[in-house]
């Protein structure tokens, strides 16, 4: 089920029983400001507010129907309103019902006579100032029940919070404690609430819901005398009133907000887009000295199954009472939230789906000050801005050349969060309307061009030839630039014009701009040759001079570190242990070549020809083999960490025991090739990669991805996997993990794993939630607290598998072997085990329940002590 909301507003569902009905849950929550216009307050605000005002161990809500509504109430009774500062009363008022409470400062047992207490300005009004105790079990919290140790002393409490009307007048006095808060519901005033009938009867009709004899106030956190008698919902807008529980102000007033929650939910193959679940207000729980209420509206909706799988979709929202919006808007805004490529947009725009006047600044709010990397990021663009101008000016050009022009409309001011959609969609309008521009401006300068083609063909080139070849200009090879000759025309320029020459300073930081430029140019070129046109094959005399040098290179001491070797051809020569790191040899002719322990670190071998090539124990570090063709490269225990290898084509190479740390394998195909002991850590073979006829046996995989690659015959015979992900990847053919170790790993989306081999396998902790797996073989395997639910493992062989504490929740396992498993405390709830042979297997505490099996189902010999075998399957509808 997934969940569409604003960022204002939170949701729980919780499927439940109510008499035998299967039903679900929606309980949407929020908290408001107590003024005379509520603001919501942000969700992860709210949450955070609640952890720290109730704890960890108490929940704003069970996320079931209540009863009755009521109110509730967490903070401190303040004397800053009265004279008197030892004691004090505090009221809650909501609608026509209302409660009082006294509240005292430290008081003790002397003699069978209380002390006079002690001056407070704040005490906190909950259940460990309350009537109680460790030994009494309405409120273990409170204090006042036996003795305790204080200061060294053994003394008795009496109650700082008492209910007026009772009391305590003596030691031995056990009155009901007195308290705005939530009751525990392990408290015998609360828990007697869930019935005694949980017999024969509902255990056969009931179970897992309540007995029949269970008071649906169970759910109502509040003491009895703060529900309403007569109400199951709060009307929006009812009058309040707290007195003495805030420092500044002694009666807080004010109404409810007048509002009405929603919720929708979408029904798997439901005809209709959407379904309303209706919202009753049944919690208003103040926080006086905050300023704040929490409200929690509750409905339900009858389910088709009893994990509400057939809702797809849940929405909360809140409208103006008397304000409809209408079923037609709310669909609109589920469609919009989740549309695939824009619903990312919506997600800001809460005005949507609660009452504009109710959201208050947050993520859009401006800076009140300005900060310090918004600022110098100002100063430091005019900077640059005048520093250019000057430059200009220097050079002899005008003035009126530096007009600052005002940016398109779409972006002359920063979008707000609520804006974000139609930007973007201007943005995108934009985009076209000048890519258009450009196509009209392009066919007319070919036409200028070809009609000056006659005239300029006096004087020896066709500008019409020449517009119509830029665009198939093709970059390649290294960047070419020439700092020196660049610095010759700005002197040249200076004495052509008559300018002044530019000042000695000034030639200095150009010249190191375009040294900066020069080496940025060269480490991008590092990482994208391989996007880039091959380049043309060098003239011999040029294959003559490069082949010359490396032999004199190596001849000496074989370092060739930033060397430019691109098209070289080193067939023949001795590379052994030579240095080529961060060397360029794109499209050098390697073939044959012996590199053993060679290091080629951030060396760039796009298009390398390394057919036949020994590279064992050899490095390659942040190199990049982009575009790479080859067949029979020895890689063997090579240092790849970090290999570029994108658009690469690679046939019977060997990478035994190398290193492939963060390998990054984009749209390659690797055929027959052997990574037998290999070890890949944070590794990716991402976007169309193939992979195909390939061993990695025994081979170490940590952190590496699968991702929409297409596989083939890959033998992972005992191999290791540590939280992998396999994801849009189908291994359908020959796929064997037989003997491999799986920990933390996953296979998601639209992974499929059919006939599949993971005979001997072990498994711990591994996700395969929903993967088709039919005919997949796990016989021997442990399966060790993994997720099978919603597999198709129909005639699949789990003959002897271990598979304690492992889900295969809805699973399809028709057909299947599961003869001599061990399935202790598995749960196969609502799985389909028609024909399926669960001969001598260990079912001890295994959940069966809602299973369906048929006539074939074998199930001689298994164990079946306290197996779950309840509730029974429900007739298919």
């Amino acid at each position: 089920m997934k969940t569409v909301k604003p960022l204002r507003l939170s949701v729980l569902t919780r499927p439940f029983l109510r008499g035998g009905a299967q039903r679900l849950a929606v309980t949407t929550l929020c908290m408001v400001s107590m003024d005379d216009t509520p603001v919501l307050t942000p969700e992860p605000d709210f949450w955070k507010l609640l952890s720290e005002e109730l704890g960890p161990a108490t929940a704003i809500d069970m996320g079931l129907p209540k009863a009755r509504a009521e109110m509730l109430a967490t903070g401190f009774a303040h004397t800053a309103h009265q004279a008197e500062k030892s004691m004090c009363g505090v009221r809650l008022q909501l609608g026509g019902l209302s409660k009082d409470l006294a509240v005292f400062g430290d008081r003790y047992w002397v003699g069978g006579r209380a002390t006079a207490p002690h001056p407070f300005e704040a005490l906190r009004v909950d259940w460990t100032r309350a009537y109680g105790g460790p030994g009494f079990a309405d409120n273990p919290l409170g204090r006042g029940h036996g003795f305790e140790q204080v200061n060294g002393h053994e003394v008795q409490r009496l109650p700082n919070v008492e209910d007026p009307a009772r009391r305590v007048r003596r030691p031995e006095d056990q009155p009901e404690p007195a308290g705005f808060g939530p009751l525990d519901i392990a408290w015998p005033r609360r828990m007697r609430l869930i019935g005694t009938q949980y017999d024969e009867h509902w255990r056969n009709h009931l179970f897992p819901g309540f007995a029949r004899d269970m008071d649906w106030q169970l759910f109502n956190a509040a003491p009895p005398d703060q529900r309403f008698a007569d109400a199951a919902e709060i009307a929006p807008g009812t009058p309040y009133a707290v007195w003495n529980m805030h420092p500044g102000v002694a009666i807080q007033r004010g109404r409810l907000p007048d509002w009405r929650a929603l919720a929708f939910v979408v029904r798997r193959g439901a005809p209709e887009p959407l379904e309303e679940v209706a919202q009753r207000l049944t919690t208003a729980w103040f926080f006086p000295h905050l300023e704040r209420i929490a409200l929690v509206f509750h409905g339900e909706t009858a389910i088709a199954q009893d994990d509400a799988s057939d809702v797809t979709h849940v929405m909360p929202a809140i409208e103006q009472a008397g304000a409809p919006r209408g079923i037609a808007h709310y669909a609109t805004v589920l469609r919009q939230r989740c549309d695939p490529d824009t619903g990312a947009l919506y997600m800001f725009r809460d005005d949507e789906l609660v009452p504009a006047a109710a959201i208050g600044p947050w993520l859009d709010q401006p800076e009140a000050v300005e900060s310090a990397l918004t600022r110098n990021m100002r100063e430091r663009g005019n900077q640059a801005r005048e520093e250019l101008k000057q430059l200009a000016l220097d050079a002899g050009h005008k003035a009126r050349h530096f007009r600052e022009r005002p940016l398109p409309a779409p972006f002359r001011r920063m979008p707000t969060l609520h804006e974000l959609p139609e930007f973007v969609a201007q943005a995108d309008a934009y985009a076209r309307a000048q890519r258009e521009k450009g196509a009209v401006e392009r066919e007319r300068l070919q036409r200028e061009a070809d009609a000056n083609a006659k005239e300029s063909m006096k004087v020896g080139f066709d500008t019409g030839k020449l517009v119509r070849e830029y665009d198939r200009t093709e970059v390649k090879g290294p960047p070419r630039v020439d700092g020196a000759a660049v610095m010759r025309g700005f002197t040249g320029i200076a004495a052509a014009t008559g300018t002044a020459p530019l000042p000695p300073a000034q030639v200095e930081t150009m010249r190191k701009t375009m040294e900066a430029g020069e080496r940025g140019l060269v480490a991008l070129y590092r990482g994208t040759a391989q996007h880039q046109s091959p380049i043309d094959p060098l003239p011999e005399e040029r294959l003559r001079a490069l082949r010359d040098r490396a032999s004199a290179v190596l001849a000496g001491n074989r370092d060739f570190t930033g060397m430019d070797l691109t098209g070289a051809d080193l067939r023949g020569l001795d590379l052994r242990g030579a240095c080529f790191r961060r060397a360029l040899l794109e499209s050098a002719d390697l073939r044959g070549v012996v590199c053993d322990g060679a290091d080629f670190s951030e060396a760039v071998l796009v298009r390398a020809q390394l057919t036949g090539a020994r590279l064992h124990r050899a490095v390659l570090r942040e190199t990049n083999l982009g575009a790479i063709a080859c067949e029979r490269v020895d890689f063997s225990q090579a240092d790849l960490e970090g290999l570029k290898l994108e658009k690469a084509r690679l046939s019977g190479c060997s990478f035994e025991g190398a290193r492939l740390d963060h390998l990054q394998a984009l749209d390659s195909h690797l055929r027959h090739c052997n990574f037998d002991d290999a070890a890949f850590g944070y590794a990716g073979f991402l976007s169309d990669a193939r992979i195909e006829d390939c061993s990695f046996r025994r081979a170490r995989l940590y952190k590496t991805a699968f991702l929409t690659c297409r596989v083939a015959r890959l033998d992972f015979t005992g191999a290791s996997f540590e939280a992998c992900a396999w994801t849009h990847v189908v291994c359908d053919d020959g796929m064997v993990f037989a003997a491999a170790l799986l920990r933390t790993t996953c296979f998601a989306g639209n992974t499929s794993l059919r006939n599949a081999n993971f005979e001997g396998a072990t498994l711990v902790q591994c996700s395969l939630r929903e993967v088709p797996m039919e005919g997949a073989r796990l016989a021997r395997a442990t399966l060790d607290t993994c997720d099978f639910s919603a597999c198709n493992l129909s005639a699949a062989d789990l003959t002897d598998v271990q598979a304690p504490e492992s889900l295969f929740i809805r699973a399809d396992l028709s057909r299947a072997s599961l003869r001599g498993a061990n399935l202790m405390t598995a749960n196969f709830n609502k799985a389909l085990l028609p024909s399926a042979d669960l001969r001598e297997a260990n079912l001890f505490r295994a959940d069966m329940s809602q299973i369906r099996i048929d006539h074939v189902t074998h199930t001689q010999g298994a164990y079946i002590e306290q197996t779950k075998t309840v509730p029974a399957p429900r007739p298919a509808p």
